[in-house]
């Protein structure tokens, strides 16, 4: 939890920088490919081990986001260096997120308890765009702990349509009737 400061730091640097350029979607794919590449375990590997030399990992960035603009691949460079490399998704995202806000777009995070169809999420997108009355752009995941139907976070408001919270609202009113 104490990296996320550093994530966001590190996400309005960048952005800024791609705001002078105009580049800011294409940053963020970078971005998110390197991110990708680093979830790969033979990478993180690579990247985390102190017995490769620095020059050797750092002629190794250069290959997490072919293409990318210099000044990305010198953050993830600096990001290698610094070993917070593991700090990447949180940047990924704390980026996204700046990139919404300046599009005039919110970010929705559902986590269901299956997979949601594209059908779904389509449905799911316009009604969130009705009621916010904005662009929104969805983030799913899946949780089967909350058993069935889904919790809608956007921003600090949560919308819970879970089945977990139905039964623990139903477990509370049925021992607070026993007690009467």
């Amino acid at each position: 939890m104490a990296k996320a400061p550093t994530a966001k730091r590190y996400a309005a640097a960048l952005f800024e920088l791609a705001g002078a350029g105009g580049n800011e979607a294409a940053w963020l794919d970078a971005l998110r490919q390197a991110a990708d590449a680093m979830r790969d375990p033979t990478v993180a590997l690579f990247f985390g081990e102190p017995r490769i030399p620095a020059e050797r990992k750092q002629e190794a960035v250069v290959l997490l986001a072919p293409g990318a603009d210099q000044l990305v691949v010198n953050c993830l460079g600096l990001l290698v260096e610094r070993q917070a490399a593991s700090l990447l998704p949180a940047i990924v995202s704390e980026y996204g997120a700046l990139l919404n806000e300046h599009l005039g777009r919110v970010q929705a995070q559902v986590t269901s308890a299956a997979p949601i169809s594209a059908e779904q999420r389509e449905r799911l997108g316009r009604s969130l765009a009705e009621m916010l009355e904005q662009e929104v752009v969805l983030e799913t995941a899946e949780d089967a702990s909350i058993i069935g139907g889904i919790v809608v976070r956007v921003g600090d408001r949560i919308i819970d349509g879970s089945v977990r919270t139905r039964i623990e609202a139903l477990r509370r009113r049925l021992q607070q009737e026993s007690l009467a």
